[in-house]
């Protein structure tokens, strides 16, 4: 299994392209770099699902034409009315109207995703947005803004809760040690590493 980060995007969004060698398909978490760098990394492959942690506008810039060329996108039940509402989605903050057509797949907890060879569970991981999940794939997992090296997102957006962003994160922390963090920003990490400040 391969998974190839990709980081762009106004804000610096940690973009993944996950593929089994040999396979003519992909999934793509959190699709919010220029779609240009998506068609590189991709190449001839096709995105069999986009999967967003959370549905903030930096996360799913490029979402749209994936889309268009068939993925299928998955979001959290919470999250979905994030999609069609430039507020909640936080495009306006940066004078755009960034929406989406309502997802194909609506997530919850303790969901598998199966697609291009591989299986992700979902970790319904609330506080920075209400749908916010993380996926687990293998050693790795996918945290969008919940968790980063050495610090956590915003909870100050609409729809922010700091309580249960401590909860998701005390529960990340009391995870296998060795699992490779993969944030939404900034440089990976391990749950041994973010442990100490949470437990």
């Amino acid at each position: 299994m391969q998974a190839e980060k990709l980081t762009g995007g106004p804000l610096g969004v940690n973009t993944y392209v996950l593929s089994v060698p040999g396979r003519d398909d992909c999934i793509v978490i959190d699709p919010g770099v220029p779609m240009e760098q998506i068609r590189r990394a991709v190449g001839v492959r096709r995105v069999a699902a986009v999967l967003l942690t959370h549905a903030h506008f930096d996360h799913m810039l490029s979402a749209a034409p994936l889309r268009e060329a068939g993925a299928q996108l998955c979001v959290h039940r919470l999250d979905a009315p994030m999609l069609t509402d430039a507020r909640l989605n936080l495009s306006g903050l940066i004078g755009e109207r960034l929406t989406l057509a309502p997802a194909d797949r609506l997530l919850e907890e303790g969901d598998a995703i199966e697609a291009a060879g591989l299986r992700l569970s979902v970790l319904h991981t609330p506080g920075h947005t209400p749908g916010g999940v993380c996926y687990r794939l293998e050693d790795m997992l996918f945290t969008g803004d919940t968790m980063f090296a050495g610090g956590y997102g915003r909870t100050d957006f609409p729809g922010g809760d700091g309580a249960r962003l401590l909860a998701s994160l005390r529960r990340l922390a009391a995870l296998d040690g060795s699992l490779c963090v993969r944030p939404g920003h900034g440089a990976d990490t391990t749950i041994a590493a973010e442990r100490r400040t949470y437990l």
